[in-house]
């Protein structure tokens, strides 16, 4: 009987402590956030994710956009835009972005966010993977979230990226567009 319970008990507990499947250094060339974040200047169309309420903005908002206006000395400064309502006119909160590296990785595969007001930390975002040219697909650890970003506005031809077939993937929940072509 003992052993039963001890083997019930580890069984739980490995499961509980596993890391996801793309939490791996042998995928770090997909995932190297220096990559998204290094082409400063740069606008990310937020086009859909797992959430409900914005992670970082802690509100349901709709046409997410996250522009990267400065990266230097290893961090990064954004803007995060939104609007509450496809109506409405646009918002913002800017946003530090700090890479760091994962156990095992020998590239910054995640990035630390904060905000730009008090400087606390809002988020962790893990790159799930990148193509570095189409989409990137983002994790939030302590949220169990999915986050994809397009580089360029998205289109209506009906084409899957590979993030969003990954993110089909990896996650159960319901998907959320956020970026829609209402936005402009």
């Amino acid at each position: 009987m003992r052993v039963w319970l001890l083997f019930i008990f580890l069984c739980t507990a490995v499961a509980a402590t596993t890391d996801p499947p793309w939490k791996n250094p042998e995928y770090e060339t997909m995932q190297n956030i220096t990559k998204v974040l290094g082409a400063a200047y740069t606008t990310y169309f937020v086009y859909e994710g797992t959430f409900g309420k914005d992670i970082l903005i802690k509100k349901s908002v709709f046409c997410i956009i996250m522009r990267i206006t400065d990266y230097s000395y290893g961090s990064g400064v954004a803007f995060r835009k939104y609007r509450e309502q496809v109506e409405q006119p646009e918002q913002e909160i800017g946003l530090y972005l700090s890479p760091q590296e994962g156990p095992g990785y020998h590239v910054s595969n995640l990035m630390k966010v904060d905000d730009d007001v008090y400087l606390e930390e809002v988020a962790k975002m893990y790159l799930v993977y990148s193509d570095y040219s189409g989409c990137a697909l983002f994790y939030y650890g302590e949220e169990d979230d999915y986050e994809l970003w397009l580089y360029q506005k998205p289109k209506a031809d009906g084409f899957a990226s590979a993030c969003e077939l990954l993110l089909a993937l990896l996650s159960e929940k319901p998907r959320n567009v956020y970026y829609t072509s209402d936005c402009s």
